[in-house]
């Protein structure tokens, strides 16, 4: 059986839990959105709503993206926000997915 790639499963999760009123957040024009092999930029934007929701349930900000990037040794992601004043990393720990201040 092929495993289902870590951050798309992610993204699945995230779709499934979030309502459907969730607000995009803008991205900053000069962004700087990840594109590898690995994560295609087209998916990376795509975890960027439902990471925004996570942050913002934590009671942190993050009105505008400033970049978004996968982790290179393991599995998760960074979102940086608010014109780089803000980092969150999301981390699978164990099979659960957590946000924590970067």
């Amino acid at each position: 059986m092929r495993r289902m790639n870590p951050i798309l499963l992610l993204l699945a999760i995230f779709a499934l839990g979030l309502p459907a009123t969730a607000q995009s957040v803008t991205i900053e024009r000069d962004a700087m959105i990840a594109d590898t092999r690995d994560m295609p930029r087209q998916n990376m934007l795509r975890l960027i709503d439902p990471g925004v929701g996570m942050i913002r349930a934590m009671g942190w900000r993050c009105d505008s993206i400033s970049a978004a990037r996968p982790f290179l040794m393991s599995r998760g992601f960074t979102i940086v926000c608010n014109n780089f004043r803000y980092t969150y990393e999301f981390e699978d720990r164990g099979g659960n997915w957590t946000v924590s201040l970067g």
